[in-house]
């Protein structure tokens, strides 16, 4: 069997700017990825501004002074690359993927959209109804939908609770000044980080930098609002469907803690594939749902853990029943050593080939950095799953999957099973 290649180390830089720069290189193709991350998010919006993060990820591609929006997708595809870029609510990104020895172009499209957006007032009117479109789109599709009324639930009168998108009031409001002020708030040197996967001499890299990447530097002020003691609400939100949406679970670790690792085995376990507890007994065994998993979301101080399915709306009641038995059965320890050995095998085979592309491989850097402030490498998390003990399952199940500790929210025409207590 031939040798496998030697994974090359991750540089770190910090140029004097205060932007920091990581870089890997590319053992196994051409392929390269360059992404630039903000430090920043939904969450970090003021009151007035839900939505703009997003909505200046959309005004990026609109036209820059040196180029129109037509130019700027005419200019990545034409030589076979992409570009594109997300908000969540801990950070931005704008990230473009194309052939190493095209390497020059995507620095310089992405570093022109930073530093040289038009943000044109005829651009902001005509973005403001893609966007609305956007929320409308979520709106129609209730299983997108009541994973935002969930965070609400979780997270209200709170920035983790808001819609990334935001709302359409504020979207309706936003202006050219309100986009360029975010912009130039959001766009300092020390509130970046470049990740770069693929190969370049290191003095190109950091050239490239400092030249196309030439933004203000300074504090960046984060909103931080205080988060209020979490109290469990059960509420129903009426609506002729088809289908009856449940989503339910509890606030959880932050990603900085390392309750996140015995976390990502129970949920795995629970509700993380077809071979999941609540697969095989919501959907194999009684043929309640067709979808139905459970997730968890971590912010830099708190997160959430959820489960959702969507049932016949006579069947929620039954259905919210099963999930409470298969919670209990699990808090109870009705879980064995082989249970546990196999969901450490299916997490750590996923996580593994989640990183077979050279965008998981940028992605992957940068998020270590933003998170951890260092790069924490595929071993040290496999070491982390395998250590997790049958008791460290049971203490964090004891502490998540509480009956009186959970938020219960559905969507759908009935209000069926949101006492859960009536349910078991």
């Amino acid at each position: 069997m031939k040798n496998r290649p030697i994974t090359p180390p991750i540089r770190k830089h910090r140029l004097a700017n205060g932007l920091t720069v990581l870089h890997q290189r590319n053992p196994l193709s051409r392929a390269f990825c360059v992404g630039v991350w903000t430090r920043t998010g939904s969450r970090d919006e003021r009151e007035g501004e839900e939505g703009l993060c997003h909505f200046l990820e959309h005004m990026l591609f609109k036209g820059t002074g040196r180029r129109t929006a037509f130019e700027i997708s005419q200019e990545i595809e034409k030589i076979g690359g992409s570009l594109d870029a997300f908000t969540t609510k801990e950070t931005m990104c704008v990230h473009a993927q194309v052939l190493e020895d095209q390497r020059a172009v995507a620095f310089d499209l992405i570093g022109d959209m930073l530093s040289n957006s038009a943000f044109l007032d005829e651009h902001v009117k005509l973005e403001q109804q893609v966007v609305l479109q956007e929320i409308s789109d979520v709106m129609d599709a209730p299983d997108d939908l009541i994973h935002e009324l969930f965070a609400s639930a979780v997270f209200p009168r709170h920035p983790l609770g808001r819609p990334i998108l935001g709302y359409p009031e504020s979207v309706s409001s936003f202006t050219h000044h309100d986009v360029a002020r975010f912009a130039g708030r959001v766009f300092k040197t020390p509130n970046l980080v470049v990740a770069v996967y693929g190969n370049l001499p290191t003095r190109e890299l950091l050239d490239s930098c400092a030249r196309l990447f030439d933004l203000p530097t300074g504090p960046v002020r984060l909103n931080q609002p205080r988060l209020q003691r979490f109290v469990p609400e059960r509420k129903a939100v009426r609506k002729k469907l088809l289908q009856q949406h449940v989503c339910m679970g509890n606030r959880t670790c932050s990603y900085l803690e390392d309750g996140r690792f015995p976390l990502m085995l129970l949920t795995t376990l629970v509700g993380g594939g077809m071979s999941s507890r609540l697969f095989q007994r919501i959907r194999e065994e009684m043929g309640l749902a067709y979808s139905v998993y459970t997730y968890a979301d971590h912010g830099r101080d708190t997160g959430l853990v959820a489960t959702y399915m969507a049932v016949q709306p006579r069947s929620a009641r039954r259905a919210i029943a099963a999930v409470v038995e298969e919670f209990e059965r699990v808090r109870s320890g009705d879980v064995s050593r082989e249970e546990l050995t196999d969901t450490k095998r299916q997490l750590k085979g996923r996580i593994l080939l989640g990183l077979e592309t050279s965008a998981a491989r940028m992605s992957r850097m940068a998020r270590n950095e933003l998170y951890y402030g260092r790069q924490i490498d595929e071993r040290e998390i496999l070491r982390r799953i395998d250590a997790v003990t049958l008791a460290d399952l049971h203490e964090m199940a004891s502490r998540t999957l509480r009956i009186d500790d959970l938020a219960v929210v559905t969507l759908g025409p009935s209000a069926a099973g949101l006492d859960l207590t009536r349910t078991t």
